[in-house]
This record gives C-alpha cells, sequence and structure tokens, in this order.
C-alpha cells in the first residue's frame, strides 16, 4: 500500500493510495469540519501529481471561511442540477435534497484558460430522499461542483 504524508497548515495529511479505485485519499479538518480530499486518476488532470501544488492547494482552500462560502454559492447551482434529474420523479421521491457531503476532489492546476497555475477541484454533493420514514441516496452518481480556484464553472452527474 502507498502512503504519502505532509505537514501543511499545522496539519498532517496521511494519503492512502487506493489500487481498486485508483486514487489517493486522506481526511483532515478546514474550519473545524472533517472533509475528506481525494486526488482520483479519473477526475485528475495532469500525468503526475505536483504534491508541491496540492500544498498551495490545501492551503488556499483552508483560508477561514473559504470553503463554507463556496458551498453556499455551490447549493443553488446543484439544486437546479437535481431539478433536472428528479423533477418528474414519483409523488414520493419530491421530498429531495442536495447536501454537501465533506468531500473534495483535487483535479490539479487548471488549464490556463482564465487562471494559469491555478487550482483546479470539485465539491461534491449527495442527492437524498424521504420515502415515508425511509432516507435514501443515489447510489450510482456524484454530484459535482467543478471550480477554479474561486470561479465555479459548472456542475455535473458522474455515473459511477
Amino acid at each position: 500500500m502507498d502512503e504519502k504524508s505532509l505537514k501543511v497548515n499545522d496539519q498532517t495529511l496521511d494519503f492512502v493510495f487506493i489500487e481498486g479505485a485508483d486514487c489517493w485519499q486522506t481526511k483532515c479538518i478546514i474550519d473545524g469540519h472533517e472533509i475528506a480530499i481525494e486526488i482520483d486518476k479519473y477526475f485528475h488532470n495532469q500525468n503526475e501529481i505536483d504534491w508541491n501544488h496540492f500544498e498551495r492547494f490545501f492551503s488556499f482552500i483552508s483560508e477561514k471561511g473559504l470553503l463554507g462560502l463556496l458551498i453556499a454559492d455551490s447549493q443553488d447551482l446543484v439544486n437546479e442540477l437535481g431539478k433536472a434529474f428528479y423533477r418528474r420523479s414519483s409523488d414520493e421521491t419530491k421530498a429531495w435534497r442536495m447536501g454537501f457531503n465533506n468531500s473534495i476532489y483535487y483535479n490539479g492546476k487548471t488549464d490556463g484558460s482564465f487562471i494559469r497555475d491555478g487550482y483546479s477541484y470539485s465539491i461534491l454533493f449527495n442527492f437524498s430522499a424521504r420515502r415515508g420514514s425511509e432516507i435514501y441516496g443515489d447510489e450510482y452518481g456524484l454530484y459535482l461542483v467543478d471550480v477554479e480556484n474561486l470561479i465555479i464553472t459548472g456542475t455535473r452527474r458522474h455515473q459511477c
């Protein structure tokens, strides 16, 4: 099992490489919340991970209040995506919501179209709905809000 430890902002980030998922995963604290950060080779936009760039990204995303602001700004957008998928659902699944699932995908450097050497990442949300007394989710989909530095560039559902 491959492992990588980084010391950033008084936190030690212990990454573990998960072979079956082809990704690096760690948990950290940002603004008092436990957050999972994943570097998934499917979403990562570079052949190799630039760990120095990731350290700068972690310092950036850890700025007090920034993640909360991005989540709040993303909520309406991801709700609209949910409407596209669930507007014609049966009556019992109309009581749905999208909630931040405490996860971030670090995708690497921006492509340079708008921001050169910036941070490309996705904030993940979960779909959940109530049927009677039960709550269920979308087992096969991830709901991502894509961001470059502070610019929200879009939202999408990724089929798992």
